[in-house]
């Protein structure tokens, strides 16, 4: 059995995802998506090449949290599907769809206790030697979550997590959590199944604190936007605490290019025009540019929004600039 220590490192362990992977749409189990969780967290992220797992069946009993007596059955039954489950990516700038199996090799060491594990390799692109366009997750902020869909939404918002806000349409809500047609046809299912359940899952468990509006066209609710801020209920874990204090670890977190497209096309630009935008600068400055844009327009100084997109991208703006609510610039 693992010690509290051993159990204590296993929740401080990052995940480290691109964006892509985050956006991809999917369905799996409470039990795949926390199998998928911890072995991300043991890949080496400036390897090569996608390593196979060892874990022991204790190890991998206690955090998919499996209660029948019959572990090595179910253990291989949540393996066994992840086989079977696929992936879709989008890549908006290449307007391609990639779809994925999760893994491509397994073995069980009956005497031993031991299952062997190996990502598909061609998810390598999306959880090594990640330069940018990523998003970071301890996975002992994740752990104590119940529900797959609010792991999900957890992941869809931490990767918003500087920005304070995210909207995501109904349609895409439902393929990034796996839920089929047939389910939660009516708003108001999906709504006290889903919704409500993550947002008090994710802000009781997590280091993030949500609320949502339902956002209408025609008098349908057609998206949901969030509000995400940091928990005040969360503390750093001593782990956290030392790497902050090496100033080492991700400091700032880059959106996808697919995201800067949309926010973007929200000032009214069209989308081979959004596409253009974002080759004149980095996806850093991108970024600053919408937010010191977005912080003028919160404070009602802007007439023309699209214009001083324009402009603010040009001239490469940072937010830190309109810092001081006495500094106004009228487009």
């Amino acid at each position: 059995m693992k010690s509290d220590k051993q159990k204590e490192n296993q929740k401080n362990e990052l995940v480290i995802q691109h964006n892509h992977l985050i956006e991809a749409k999917y369905h799996l189990t409470l039990q795949e998506k926390r199998l998928v969780l911890l072995m991300s967290s043991r890949v080496q992220k400036d390897g090569k090449k996608l390593e196979t797992h060892t874990f022991s069946v204790q190890e991998l009993c206690s955090f998919l949290q499996l209660n029948n007596k019959n572990f090595y059955r179910e253990i291989d039954s949540v393996v066994s599907k992840l086989f079977t489950r696929v992936l879709v990516i989008k890549n908006v700038l290449e307007d391609s769809v990639t779809k994925i199996s999760w893994l491509t090799y397994s073995k069980y060491w009956h005497g031993k206790g031991l299952v062997q594990l190996t990502f598909n390799d061609q998810l390598k692109p999306y959880l090594l030697e990640i330069k940018d366009r990523f998003t970071k997750i301890n996975l002992g902020d994740i752990v104590g979550l119940k529900s797959i869909h609010a792991i999900r939404i957890y992941e869809l918002l931490k990767q918003y997590e500087s920005i304070g806000v995210r909207e995501i349409s109904l349609v895409d809500l439902r393929g990034h959590c796996g839920i089929e047609e047939n389910q939660y046809k009516r708003f108001n299912d999906l709504k006290r199944k889903i919704l409500e359940i993550s947002k008090r899952e994710i802000n009781e468990k997590t280091d993030i604190f949500i609320s949502y509006e339902e956002e209408k066209t025609v008098r349908k609710i057609t998206s949901i936007k969030f509000s995400i801020k940091s928990n005040p209920r969360s503390k750093l874990t001593e782990f956290e605490k030392s790497q902050q204090e090496k100033a080492g670890i991700l400091q700032k977190e880059f959106r996808s290019t697919s995201i800067l497209i949309e926010k973007i096309m929200e000032y009214g630009f069209t989308r081979q025009t959004a596409k253009k935008l974002i080759q004149s600068d980095t996806e850093e400055g991108i970024t600053n540019a919408i937010k010191a844009v977005d912080l003028q327009v919160s404070r009602g100084h802007v007439k023309n929004p699209k214009a001083m997109l324009k402009i603010a991208i040009e001239e490469r703006w940072k937010p830190d600039v309109f810092a001081s609510k006495k500094r106004k610039i009228r487009i």
